[in-house]
């Protein structure tokens, strides 16, 4: 999926990230938000409430799985 940070500390970010139930970041097999690349990983819901992130992009198992998770993030994507 395509992300985006609107909080004022990640303004102006944008990346991709998935869901993911691997026992490794999601302790219990609850789906947890993992941000790709160097600087990302898994993200609690209340931190990606506090940085403000937007999805741009995302299928709707993915938008199911971040709602299971706990997740209250804007889809904003056409």
């Amino acid at each position: 999926m395509k992300l985006r940070a609107k909080a004022p500390v990640r303004r102006g970010w944008e990346g991709t990230g998935h869901v993911s139930t691997d026992p490794s970041v999601s302790p219990g097999g609850k789906p947890v938000l993992v941000i790709d690349g160097p600087d990302g990983g898994p993200l609690e819901p209340a931190e990606a409430y506090i940085y403000g992130y937007e999805i741009l992009k995302a299928t709707s198992d993915e938008l199911d799985k971040l709602h299971e998770g706990g997740y209250a993030i804007p889809y904003v994507g056409k």
